[in-house]
Order: C-alpha cells, then structure tokens, then sequence
C-alpha cells in the first residue's frame, strides 16, 4: 500500500477507529468474564458489550494498542512505514514523521509492534529442511559495568548470541537465468536470542520452533552435536575446509548479514534487551516478503490478537 492509497484510505482519526472496530469484531472480541466472543459495540458508552453476560471490553483491550494513550492514526501510520518497506524506520525518525512531542511513547509503540510481530510467528513452525547457524550481533549491555574488561570471541559482553533458523530446500532443476542463485529455496526464518548456546539450550529452542521431521544442516560447532535426537535428520559439514562456506550454507548467512546491516545502519546502538523486538521486525518482513499489500492488514491483525 502507497502513501495516497494509504491517505485515501485512513484521512483522519475517525476512520482509523472506525476501521480497527470492524477488524475486532470480525476476528472476534473475548470476553474476560464468560469467554463468550459475541460483541457488539456500544457507541454511547465506546466500548465492545458482552451479547452473553453485558461485561464490557475497552477498544484497546487485550491488543498491542493497550496502555498507550497515541492517537489511531499514529498506530496506523507507523504500521504502513513500517511494513511499506523491506528496512525499518528508527524510532526518531517515525517521531519526526508524526510530528509528535515527545520520543518515548513513540518508542513504545513501535516495540509494541514488533511484540506482536514476534507472537505471530511463533505460531508457525519450520519445517522439512532448514540451515541452522549462530549469529553474533553487537549490542548495548548496561549490566556490564564500564570499567570491567571486554572479553573476545563467542563470550564477548558487546556480542549478543543469537540461533538462526532458516528453511532451505535443495533445487532439483535450475533454470538457465538461476545459474548463480544458490542451489537451495529459501522458505522462512527464525531469529532467537540465546543466554548460552549449548547443545541443550539449542535443542529446547529447536523443539518449539522446528517439526520432528525435518533434515537440518549445520557447521560442526559442537552445539548442534544432539540434534539427531529431535530431528529426522542432522548433516554436519566442516565449514573450516571449505573456501566458499556459503555455497553450502547459504541462506543463514546472507540472512544474518543482511539483519546486521539493518541494525547497524538504522538503529546504529542497540540494547541487548530490546535485540529480540529488532530481530522480530526483520524474520516477520522476511517471511511475508511476497505478500505485498496485505502487508499492512496482516500486521494490524497481528496487533489486535496478541
């Protein structure tokens, strides 16, 4: 959706209210009292009422929209800029763009939505051949005291771990102008922040986000030596006697570069905390990289049922 689809649409607050009504009635509003999920909506009072047992429900209720008093139309805008491009926008600059007062709530918001962008794809589970790697992303940890000395390699204070999870299924015939794409589909992706990337942490994650029957490909980093316990299958390759690692490994890589670039280039600092709502935005773009106008429907659903 472009920016004159986007005004046409949605010109004002009234019509962005009027719009995210209709999305909670039509997905259904539950009710905290009975469980019912038959409302109607009670114009004088501005609030969903319970069909069954007249409990009312607050328009912001149970949705990513709680707790924030921003405008509508600030929500709507900053999910068209948000899904309107396959990078991100910063915090400052989506305050800048509306013009708001003050940079917090607009902080807020947005990592409301990437919140609700990471509970959607929890929901789905990867499946039949996936690459799996670990990525290291630099970050701000404000534990670490100053003054305490920085450590290298994998236990360094400034480099969050991160597992990568991404589907890659081989390609049995390639056509003559995919003579330089990569001999493996790419499908869709998960990005975890881990404490520790030992073979037990990596396998309960693996469990939560991977069916049992799928054929994983790895490097022979020594966390990944019990995945044949959970998975149908696991081939280890030797990364280190390989010139052109991605050749065979080359979904997980270019994935993690280009999520990298993203964060360095857009947020330039960010904190070990907030890593995961960043990671979110870029495997819940990635995965609905076809999807194009519905972009922006799909992540207000999103935000409603969280």
């Amino acid at each position: 959706m472009n920016l004159f689809d986007f005004a046409e649409r949605f010109p004002d607050e009234d019509s962005c209210i009027n719009h995210f009504i209709s999305q909670r009635l039509s997905l259904g509003v539950k009710c905290k009292k009975c469980e019912n999920l038959s409302h109607y909506w009670k114009k004088d009072k501005k609030c969903f009422q319970c069909k069954q047992c007249g409990y009312r429900t607050a328009l912001r209720s149970g949705t990513a929209f709680e707790n924030s008093h921003l405008p509508y139309l600030y929500w709507f805008k900053s999910i068209h800029l948000m899904t309107a491009t396959t990078k991100s926008f910063s915090a400052n600059e989506i305050q800048k763009q509306l013009k708001h007062n003050h940079y917090e709530p607009i902080w807020k918001m947005l990592h409301s939505i990437r919140v609700a962008m990471g509970i959607r794809d929890s929901r789905y589970k990867l499946s039949e051949y996936i690459e799996i790697d670990e990525g290291f992303f630099e970050t701000i940890d404000k534990s670490v005291p100053k003054d305490e000395p920085l450590k290298r390699g994998r236990g360094s204070q400034k480099q969050a771990k991160v597992l990568v999870l991404i589907e890659s299924s081989p390609v049995e015939v390639k056509k003559p102008v995919d003579k330089h794409r990569p001999d493996r589909q790419v499908g869709h992706i998960k990005m975890i922040v881990m404490e520790q990337l030992d073979s037990q942490s990596i396998n309960t994650e693996i469990e939560k986000g991977v069916n049992k029957d799928t054929v994983a490909t790895t490097d022979a980093y020594t966390g990944y030596n019990d995945l044949e316990l959970i998975l149908k299958e696991h081939k280890i390759i030797n990364t280190s006697q390989i010139v052109k690692v991605h050749t065979v490994l080359p979904w997980v890589h270019s994935a993690i570069g280009n999520a990298k670039k993203i964060l360095q280039g857009i947020h330039h600092s960010n904190q070990n905390d907030y890593l995961q709502n960043y990671l979110n935005e870029f495997c819940y773009k990635y995965n609905r990289r076809y999807f194009g106008e519905k972009m922006f429907d799909r992540l207000l659903i999103a935000c409603i049922e969280m």
